[in-house]
């Protein structure tokens, strides 16, 4: 499990420590860094893929699918003093690592200074093939789905969902199980396929299911059934977009293995508040099950469902961490700009700064005036 990562003049940070618990959370004000976070590590992933990062010490900047910065200098922080640029991670082992490299030129291909502390960074969650990332960019429904027919380095239902269905088919051949304990809804059995539509059914719509129609021997189809049209099936273009945004999030958590990392922007996406409190819940029984997971969300119900889920001791309060991303200068914050505080027993926060998820507040007292 990542617990540190350390970035020096890279995008908004002049020089920051983001901690990493079993389960982070990162919000806040758009544009302050939250993706920026993501990206650093991500950079690390798809230059690592290459096999530039542990064979040649170099890191790749530009990628079709995971990060593009287009140049050495979108990278580079506005308020720098030089070109330095380091990305540093530290593990549960207390392993740390670093990459330094120069921001400067036009190369997508940086080289680095790579350091470590006599570890081997390469063996931590970051790296492994269990190793799954979704991006917010989802695809919405479709008609069909490409088969999977080559072996993916890791995140196998795709960037963007786009392989969901192929994922599912794989787990639906070989019978795999739920190796997360504490996500297995009780009374359903503990394979991925019926604890799929389990949780559709708890997060989107009752009595859900899900199945596979493979038929063709180059796409797939998804079709869904309800309880109360058990006689129709539909496809995915004739079902709200909270079917086909949070189902690759909830097949990331069933298919997890323990001790790996997911990162997810947005799992809340298109889903109805209750939907996303309970999408809430699912992540925060994964992180207790032993996923590490990254999540960036704007969503108070989806972190009520954490705190919801902390209070009722499905997740220890000491496996969070939130940070909170402000335009908004706060001088006791050695960033300034970040405010990280924890889920505390009770579900209660540790503090509760000016613009956290208080906008329902302001618009009350407008409306009391």
């Amino acid at each position: 499990m990542l617990t540190n990562i350390e970035l020096f003049q890279f995008k908004r940070f002049k020089h920051d420590f983001v901690d990493l618990a079993p389960l982070t959370l990162l919000t806040g004000v758009n544009g302050m860094g939250k993706s920026s976070i993501i990206q650093s590590l991500l950079i690390l992933r798809q230059s690592f893929d290459r096999g530039d990062l542990q064979n040649n010490n170099k890191i790749i900047i530009e990628d079709k699918e995971l990060v593009n910065l287009i140049s050495p200098d979108d990278m580079l922080c506005s308020k720098a003093d030089s070109t330095d640029v380091s990305i540093s991670l530290t593990d549960n082992s207390n392993i740390k690592a670093s990459w330094k490299m120069k921001a400067e030129g036009n190369s997508n291909t940086l080289p680095v200074d790579f350091n470590s502390n006599n570890g081997n960074i390469y063996t931590s969650s970051l790296f492994l093939n269990s190793f799954q990332y979704l991006n917010a960019e989802r695809i919405g429904p479709r008609v069909t789905y490409n088969r999977l027919f080559v072996t993916r380095p890791h995140s196998p239902i795709g960037y963007k969902g786009e392989l969901a269905a192929s994922r599912i088919l794989e787990s639906l051949n070989k019978n795999e199980k739920v190796e997360l304990d504490k996500v297995i809804i009780k009374g359903i059995e503990p394979n991925v396929y019926d604890q799929l539509s389990a949780w559709l059914s708890e997060i989107i719509y009752p009595d859900t299911k899900v199945s596979i129609d493979d038929s063709d021997s180059s796409k797939i189809s998804l079709e869904y059934t309800f309880k109360d049209e058990q006689t129709k099936t539909f496809n995915p273009m004739n079902i709200g977009f909270g079917f086909s945004f949070a189902l690759p999030v909830i097949l990331a958590v069933l298919t997890a293995k323990p001790n790996s990392l997911l990162i997810v922007e947005n799992p809340e996406a298109h889903l109805h508040p209750k939907g996303q409190s309970r999408m809430g819940k699912l992540l925060a029984l994964a992180a207790q099950s032993g996923l590490q997971i990254i999540i960036e969300s704007h969503s108070d119900h989806l972190l009520n469902g954490v705190r919801v889920a902390v209070k009722k001791g499905e997740l220890n309060p000491e496996k969070t961490q939130i940070h909170f991303f402000t335009s908004t200068k706060n001088e006791t914050s050695p960033s300034n700009y970040k405010i990280s505080f924890a889920i505390e027993a009770d579900g209660g926060l540790e503090r509760w700064p000016n613009d956290f998820f208080d906008e329902w507040d302001n618009m009350l007292d407008e409306f009391l005036k």
